[in-house]
């Protein structure tokens, strides 16, 4: 809260000084503590020392307020965001005194993010009511291409189906398209019924085994 009464969104790192209460809300009592400490600082030392932080139900809590901090800029209240607003002793948030002027979010409880081109593309939070240009992104369609390869065995004694060979082959295959300028393809083997990729190929005298890609 400001001098005037009016609310601010701010830091709660900030060191400033705060108003705590004692006694019930039905009968409070406000003390200022002219000790500058963060948000978190200044709940601990009313709730240790007092109730809680500073909790406004009305205009009159407000006016209390005003004058206690009149000869201050800035006092902490009880009041925070996560992501919803809360009173620090629970309290319902229904009386709200924000200040109405230029601030990035003030009482909106709903913000939506922005990339601000002015400051290299850095985030800000604006009221999500704002006319502003968008920018969309959508799911390229995956392309699917078979591809039949045939093998040459050189060892016979090599097992094309062994999980690790395969694999093998599909890296070696990668580097080749790495190589010729293809990138993000990827490249798996396609089973055939009975579980198996490569199957032996008679043809003539010569025995390949080809499978597809």
């Amino acid at each position: 809260m400001n001098y005037g009464g009016s609310w601010f969104d701010y830091n709660c790192h900030e060191p400033r000084p705060f108003v705590c209460y004692r006694g019930t809300l039905e009968d409070s009592d406000f003390v200022l503590v002219n000790t500058a400490k963060n948000w978190t600082e200044a709940q601990r030392h009313c709730r240790e020392n007092y109730t809680d932080l500073a909790t406004v139900r009305n205009d009159t809590d407000r006016d209390k307020i005003r004058n206690f901090i009149k000869h201050l800029e800035w006092a902490w209240i009880g009041l925070y965001r996560d992501p919803q607003i809360y009173w620090s002793d629970g309290s319902n948030y229904s009386f709200s005194s924000w200040y109405q002027g230029d601030h990035p979010l003030g009482s909106m409880k709903v913000v939506c993010g922005v990339s601000d081109l002015e400051k290299g593309g850095k985030w800000s939070l604006f009221s999500c009511e704002e006319r502003k240009p968008f920018v969309c992104y959508s799911v390229p369609t995956a392309v699917k291409t078979l591809v039949k390869v045939r093998v040459e065995l050189q060892d016979s004694s090599v097992d094309l189906n062994d999980p690790a060979v395969k694999e093998q082959i599909l890296k070696e295959l990668q580097e080749r398209l790495k190589e010729k300028g293809l990138s993000g393809v990827t490249l798996k083997w396609k089973e055939k019924a009975d579980g198996k990729v490569f199957h032996k190929e008679e043809k003539g005298s010569d025995k390949k085994k080809k499978s597809d890609l």
